[in-house]
């Protein structure tokens, strides 16, 4: 069940504040159980970094805890486009349309932007939200922008979107970036006192994404040799106004542990090739702006949950390994071009 602070698989839990609490109560409608529930369709509509999919997690949480045998999809747009090609291909379209519609209770479908233009994609998605809601079923988007304003949408499937509830979620104010500054400090190691943190609230006009990056950066920084020179407004001054792309988090990292860049987009598991592929994820999440799944398919990884482990895994090494907290420095410095 969604709750005040929403759990999560990320270190940091999900804050209800003024820009995504009317989010969160539409979350609320959708499972299962919920009083007054008028509509199976439901809309989370915000910019990248908004919590749009920390909601979806919480979601699929709560109906396995009221309904442990419901069957419940998440997919993104993308996997969702590459599986029915896959299909089609393999001329198996029965099957790739009975695995999303038949008995399917929750379908949580995510970036659906990104389904512009893929006119065969779309009538294969509206023909199972129909079945799925038909049978009783729910049906989860979200996307960074309204129905209307996603060229060459089908119709009917932005018709079934503005037909249900939208939800849209924005950017934190100062006040809201200065709470979730202070909820994670409550929940992490990081040592910043008022000033610093009201700084911080002041200079980073981003998401709470943005936010965890520069707590990153200071975790980091504060573990390494260098802590009793720390100086926050080094980190806001040093904040890269050029493009990293996920080849230049990919690049850095490989370098540092002696590794191609191939070796990291292969399936090779080897202990360093892992590790080495984690930190690339995790520097991408922290300084590309890249979503899990732009960074997952870059790695070539099917599911954006890896991402999200890659990411959680290395926040924790870094607390108590020394030299990888160095390797991550470094690598960091030699993305942003100041090693």
């Amino acid at each position: 069940m969604v709750s005040a602070t929403i759990r999560q698989h990320e270190p940091h839990s999900f804050l209800v504040l003024p820009e995504n609490k009317l989010a969160v109560a539409a979350v609320k409608t959708m499972v299962p159980g919920a009083k007054r529930v008028t509509h199976s369709v439901l809309g989370l509509i915000g910019p990248s970094g908004t919590g749009k999919s920390h909601l979806c997690r919480d979601l699929a949480r709560g109906w396995r805890e009221k309904q442990d045998d419901a069957k419940i999809i998440s997919v993104t747009a993308s996997q969702y486009g590459a599986e029915l090609a896959e299909a089609s291909d393999a001329g198996a379209i029965s099957q790739f349309q009975s695995k999303y519609r038949r008995d399917t209770k929750l379908l949580i479908f995510e970036d659906i932007q990104a389904l512009q233009g893929r006119k065969e994609t779309q009538q294969q998605l509206v023909a199972a939200v129909d079945e799925i809601v038909d049978n009783g079923g729910r049906v989860v988007f979200t996307s960074n922008r309204m129905p209307g304003e996603i060229r060459n949408l089908n119709r009917r499937l932005a018709s079934r979107i503005r037909g249900g509830l939208v939800a849209e979620l924005a950017k934190p104010s100062e006040a809201s970036r200065r709470k979730l500054l202070l909820h994670y400090l409550s929940h992490d190691s990081i040592r910043l006192d008022a000033q610093e943190v009201e700084l911080i609230a002041a200079e980073i006009e981003g998401s709470a994404r943005d936010l965890l990056g520069i707590l990153n950066r200071v975790k980091t920084e504060q573990a390494s040799r260098r802590a009793a020179n720390f100086d926050i407004r080094h980190i806001l001054n040093d904040r890269p106004e050029i493009r990293v792309t996920l080849q230049d988090c990919a690049k850095a990292s490989a370098k540092i542990f002696g590794l191609r860049v191939s070796d990291l987009r292969s399936p090779r598991r080897a202990s360093t090739v892992t590790l080495a592929r984690q930190v690339a994820m995790y520097l991408a999440r922290e300084l590309s702006g890249s979503g899990y799944q732009a960074i997952g398919e870059y790695f070539e990884r099917k599911n954006h949950s890896t991402v999200i482990y890659a990411c959680q895994k290395i926040q924790e090494l870094l607390t108590e390994d020394a030299k990888l907290a160095h390797d991550v420095a470094l690598a960091r410095k030699r993305i942003l071009g100041q090693d």
